[in-house]
């Protein structure tokens, strides 16, 4: 049988000093300073990525909303000239607002009064229009 025989020092090694490592520290601070370096880099790629989908995204509904303003166009183009046919306005203005055409004598034409000659145009604007029978 061994016998085993321990010895207890107490030490206190609260008054040691222990002298700082310039080589370990200038290391730690190169690594932190290298870790932030690499964070930033890659929140900035995420950041870039997740706008370049954003955009993605934006142009792709632009261009449905440009498709729909085109259908919209082309439906007003359309309905334009539908509403301005010819025929269709003389056939409303007979049936509904009964109107006919008009008979001799009944249309009149204004023209300016007569002026005397040398008169600028402002002044043939401003002068009085007078009504004559048109044959």
């Amino acid at each position: 049988m061994a016998i085993e025989v321990v010895f207890e020092k107490r030490i206190n090694n609260g008054a040691v000093y222990r002298e700082v490592d310039v080589n370990q520290r200038r290391q730690i601070y190169l690594l932190t300073g290298l870790a932030v370096l690499f964070g930033v880099g890659v929140l900035l790629y995420g950041w870039q990525q997740f706008q370049w989908i954003r955009v993605g995204y934006d142009i792709e509904q632009f261009q449905k909303q440009k498709e729909e303003l085109l259908n919209y166009q082309k439906n007003l183009v359309v309905e334009r000239e539908t509403l301005t046919q010819f025929e269709r306005i003389v056939s409303i203005a007979q049936q509904k607002l009964g109107m006919v055409v008009a008979a001799p004598g009944q249309i009149v034409a204004l023209t300016p009064a007569d002026l005397p000659p040398g008169e600028t145009s402002a002044e043939k604007a401003a002068a009085p229009l007078t009504a004559q029978e048109v044959k």
